[in-house]
C-alpha cells in the first residue's frame, strides 16, 4: 500500500514559507506539503519528536489567509536523502501534525486546496 492510500488527509503538494516557533526553537522555513492534519517542512534543524511547535503561514490565490497551528513533531528526517549523483531526493525535515488550526475555516480550506492541487497535477 502507498503512503497516499494510507494517510488521513489529501496533501497539497506546494511550498509555503512557514514561521516555526519552539521554547528554544524559531525559523522561517519551507513548508514542501501541507494537508489540514499538519505538513512537512525542510529545516537541517530538526527537533525530537513529540516537541510541541507553532506555526504559521498564509495560502490562496487572491485572498491571503493567515494560518496559526499548534504543532507536535510527528516524524524527523534529521539528514537529506540523496541519489547515487549526490541531487538531493528528499531534503531533511520535520513532519509536523496540528493540534490546533485556527482560524477554524482554514482546514477547510486547505482540504479544498489538496483537492486542486492534487487535480492539477493528475491533469498535465
Amino acid at each position: 500500500m502507498h503512503i497516499e492510500d494510507r494517510r488521513k488527509n489529501k496533501r497539497a503538494y506546494m511550498r509555503l514559507k512557514v514561521e516555526c516557533r519552539g521554547k528554544n526553537y524559531w525559523q522561517y522555513v519551507d513548508a514542501m506539503d501541507v494537508s489540514s492534519g499538519g505538513m512537512f517542512i525542510s529545516t537541517d534543524q530538526v527537533e525530537p519528536l513529540e516537541t510541541k511547535l507553532e506555526v504559521m503561514f498564509e495560502f490562496g490565490d487572491q485572498a491571503k489567509k493567515l494560518v496559526k497551528a499548534d504543532a507536535v513533531v510527528a516524524w524527523v528526517r534529521d539528514k537529506a536523502i540523496t541519489d547515487k549523483n549526490g541531487n538531493v531526493v528528499r531534503p531533511a525535515g520535520m513532519g509536523l501534525k496540528f493540534i490546533k488550526i485556527s482560524p477554524l475555516t482554514a482546514k477547510d480550506s486547505i482540504d479544498q486546496l489538496a483537492i486542486k492541487f492534487s487535480k492539477e497535477s493528475n491533469s498535465g
